[in-house]
């Protein structure tokens, strides 16, 4: 072998042989150039079609994604000296930054373009010459480090020829077929067999995950995501447009800013507005590829946040095995939070999605000092800028973790060990006050967002200190083991009645109002009947005490054993540990305190806490079989994979699903509260239309009652023009005003109030509307009166 060198344009000297000449020469040629032209002339050629706006349906979505969003993820990973003990949360580092710069990229070019001239920073043609100047950079940035490994085509396409169906991701990859499809079907009003067969897949596969004797972490995170995805898209692709509750404001607040090309925080006087996750995020998406909001709302947006549970994974493994960490993840998206209400709170998926990010940055082996603080912060950034609520309660949490921290040095010093010694990421003092600081700032002078924080924080003080308001905690807390609050829903329903009379007395005159003389039906209306099975009430129940069983258990175990001995001392243990007491501290006043139940959602919060608990909660299931361990181990392996699987299927609703008797997840059946609350008929559909094209200019008063769901569809429809109004119970029914009766009215002669955190249905009479307005509007599943 020659002993003589060449530098081949690399950035690294190699030995020269016959075979590194031969490539040499043919570097040099016009093979070469082409090679090395290729990617930017990609690159020009999407932002291109970008740029003019081209309607090339598939192409230009799969240019769009491929440029905004894969380009840069892969250059972070293959380039970047990005942290993380594994592959796998590099590129989920990578991508998260990835998705951060679609939000500040937005919002810079939104910021400043518009002091050049430029009316619509947002439209595709500045997006265009934005990402291209990115994408150029990520290109020549570091070309000595390659974007693709070598050898990786041929890698790829024996793998794929060597591709077992092994069964745990071939049943994932079956669930998130079954789920689109169970969706398309229950759409289209057949049954939700499909729907159902999906969630008994993703089960299996979870099943085969735990059980199974193959440690691969790539295709654990592989079948968690696919299950995952499918759980999230069987809710959001239920309906052909927007369904849901908080989506609909959401939707909302993107239209207006997609419709104008810019980011105005005027255009909506609401804190949705002022969510970057749901105004600049989806526009920069549906602006740069061509699809519609729906998509990027119901689609593009669940599958990011589908990410979450890998995440979730992947910092469980740092401190429990794998099987635990796979426990952990189950119990998460078990959940019944994640797969109802998850899709329709996409500014808080965002919001989870960074915040899980900071979890993983803060617990990574090797402490690199102030590198890792400043990742932390970046990543807390998106938080902040994505959700409000969520911010609150990550720093609600951060405050008391500091508290239990200094509790834990007073220990140790009582002790003789000498104070802390461990490296402080997510709970070290700076950290702490930048996340603070840059939720002032977002919150006050920039949104000016933060009022309703500051009269939820009053309110709190007054509660703890025996001043507030006497008022029901959310019928959520009636989950909780330890839960005191005993209001029935026929005392939320008397409260409500009781607080529109106030208004009625004070905002509308008596010779306005449609019921003048109150009688048993609008005073105190028969409430509806929730039916039930004994199996699915008692799946349900016990599902939701031994996810807080296993929860305390594993609290009191780490506790027990100390902070730094047990399994979650590993690493970053200590600052975890006290990290998930301040979570668990931060949930107990939001289900203790009434006021923080109703404002911030208990199940929003406890799905919240989990992402930092969940590791604990598995600790606990392992705690609580230790006696079967003992007596039959092979029969408590099999429990340990038994026991997280039958709760998902308690909780994700296959339970009710089967005895038919119980309420039915929308995900599932065309039946449920959330189904009759929600889904949009065409019939219904084409009222609103009819009512959005309504003459609004008298706005002296509401000139549209409706519920408050069809109110923001309304909105959305009149492009924010129409003056609508959350009225329609009968005592605040108004004379000057149109009146949409929608399909749970018309079909069951029932009505949804949402009061205090809770649901209540109660029976409307709409008999005695016909007797008091006139019909100007009649279709079958919907009308309007005036």
């Amino acid at each position: 072998m020659a002993e003589s060198s060449s530098e081949l344009g690399t950035g690294f000297s190699l030995p020269w042989t016959p075979e590194l000449r031969r490539l040499a020469e043919r570097a040099s040629g016009p093979w070469a150039l082409a090679t090395r032209a290729a990617p930017y002339l990609l690159v020009v050629l999407a932002q291109t079609v970008v740029g003019l706006d081209l309607d090339l349906p598939v192409l230009r979505p799969a240019l769009a994604l491929a440029t905004f969003v894969g380009l840069p993820t892969l250059a972070l990973y293959r380039r970047a000296t990005l942290p993380g003990d594994t592959r796998l949360a590099q590129a989920a580092y990578a991508f998260g930054f990835s998705i951060l710069a679609l939000l500040l990229g937005g919002l810079l070019l939104n910021t400043a373009l518009p002091r050049l001239g430029v009316a619509h920073p947002l439209a595709p043609l500045p997006l265009a010459i934005t990402w291209l100047v990115l994408d150029v950079a990520v290109l020549r940035w570091r070309r000595a480090l390659p974007l693709a490994p070598a050898g990786w085509a041929g890698t790829t396409a024996r793998a794929v020829r060597e591709a077992r169906f092994a069964t745990a991701p071939t049943l994932a990859v079956v669930s998130l077929l079954c789920s689109v499809a169970g969706a398309i079907r229950l759409n289209n009003g057949a049954g939700g067999a499909v729907a159902v067969a999906a969630v008994v897949a993703g089960a299996g596969s979870l099943l085969a995950l735990l059980l199974g004797r193959t440690r691969s972490t790539g295709r654990d995170a592989a079948c968690l995501a696919l299950v995952s995805a499918g759980l999230l898209l069987a809710t959001s692709l239920r309906g052909w447009g927007i369904t849901g509750h908080d989506i609909q404001a959401e939707f909302l607040a993107f239209r207006l800013t997609d419709g104008a090309q810019q980011w105005q925080l005027d255009a909506l006087p609401s804190a949705y507005n002022a969510c970057l996750s749901v105004t600049i995020l989806p526009t920069v998406l549906a602006q740069a590829t061509g699809l519609s909001g729906e998509i990027v709302f119901e689609v593009l947006l669940q599958l990011v946040f589908a990410v979450v549970p890998v995440l979730t994974y992947l910092l469980s493994r740092r401190f429990v095995s794998r099987r635990l960490a796979l426990v952990a993840t189950i119990l998460t998206i078990a959940f019944p939070t994640f797969a109802t209400d998850m899709p329709y709170l996409v500014r808080q998926e965002m919001a989870f999605f960074f915040l899980a990010l900071v979890l993983l940055a803060a617990t990574e082996p090797g402490h690199r000092g102030w590198y890792d603080r400043v990742l932390v912060v970046a990543l807390g950034l998106g938080v902040v800028l994505s959700h409000y609520s969520t911010t609150y309660v990550l720093l609600m949490a951060l405050g008391a973790g500091l508290v239990g921290l200094a509790l834990v040095g007073v220990v140790r010093r009582r002790r003789g060990r000498g104070p802390y010694d461990g490296a402080l990421v997510l709970l070290h003092p700076g950290v702490v006050v930048a996340l603070v600081a840059l939720t002032l700032v977002w919150a006050g002078p920039v949104t000016h967002t933060g009022g309703h924080a500051s009269e939820v924080l009053q309110e709190t003080v007054d509660a703890i200190t025996g001043q507030g308001v006497d008022g029901p905690s959310s019928s959520d807390t009636s989950y909780w083991i330890l839960s005191g609050d005993q209001t029935t829903p026929r005392d939320r329903m008397d409260l409500f009645v009781d607080a529109t009379l106030d208004a009625r007395r004070a905002e509308i005159p008596q010779d306005q109002r449609v019921f003048t003389h109150l009688v048993a039906a609008e005073l105190r209306p028969a409430l509806a009947e929730t039916p039930s099975s004994p199996i699915g009430d008692l799946a349900r129940i016990a599902a939701a005490a031994l996810m807080q069983v296993f929860l305390l258990l594993g609290l009191l175990r780490v506790l027990r054993r100390g902070l730094g001995r047990s399994r979650m001392g590993a690493a970053s243990g200590r600052e975890a540990a006290c990290l998930a007491w301040g979570s668990m501290a931060a949930l107990g006043a939001i289900v203790v305190v009434p006021n923080l139940s109703v404002d911030y959602g208990v199940l929003r919060a406890f799905q919240q806490t989990l992402l930092v608990v969940a590791p604990i909660a598995a600790l606990g299931l392992v705690v609580a079989l230790r006696p079967v361990t003992a007596w039959r181990p092979r029969l408590a392996l099999v429990l340990l994979g038994l026991v997280p699987v039958g709760m998902y299927l308690a909780l994700t609703g296959v339970v009710p699903a089967f005895t038919g008797d119980q309420p039915q997840r929308m995900a599932l059946a065309n039946a449920g509260t959330y189904y009759d609350r929600f889904f949009s008929t065409d019939a219904e559909t084409r009222g609103l239309h009819w009512l959005a094209e309504v003459d609004h200019a008298d706005t002296t008063n509401a000139r549209v009652i409706g519920s408050r769901n069809v109110n923001v569809r309304l909105l959305g429809l009149s492009d924010n023009r129409a003056p609508v109004s959350d009225r329609l119970y009968p005592t605040m029914l108004s004379k000057d005003a149109y009146v949409f009766i929608d399909a749970q009215v018309l079909d069951q002669g029932e009505s949804t109030i949402f009061y205090t955190g809770d649901l209540l249905t109660y029976r409307y009479p709409l008999g005695a509307l016909d007797h008091r307005m006139d019909l100007v509007y009649d279709a079958p599943q919907a009308r309007v009166y005036r």
